[in-house]
């Protein structure tokens, strides 16, 4: 497998961060502790805390397992990069 290069390595960390991001703000707004979300969607609070702290990025049925678990729907979607950008300027 090639190694990654620093633009995708830093596109990467964006991403476990923003996810990491969602994952927290969603539990907070629960009222819950690491160690609820865990209990909730199968998992040990240890793993909750390295994903809120956008160690890595999870693995798909992780991401389902905490969507469900908070009583949330998890979207993929496929966005052309010209108009993510855009609506990042917009945003910031």
């Amino acid at each position: 497998m090639p190694r990654k290069n620093e633009s995708d390595e830093l596109e990467e960390r964006d991403l476990a961060y923003r996810i990491a991001q969602a994952v927290y703000d969603r539990r907070v707004e629960l009222g819950w502790s690491q160690r609820q979300l865990a209990e909730a969607a199968g998992m040990r609070q240890p793993h909750v805390s390295r994903l809120e702290a956008a160690r890595s990025l999870p693995s798909l049925d992780v991401l389902h397992r905490v969507a469900e678990a908070m009583g949330t729907d998890l979207m993929v979607c496929f966005v052309p990069r010209e108009a993510a950008k855009a609506a990042e300027v917009v945003t910031r």
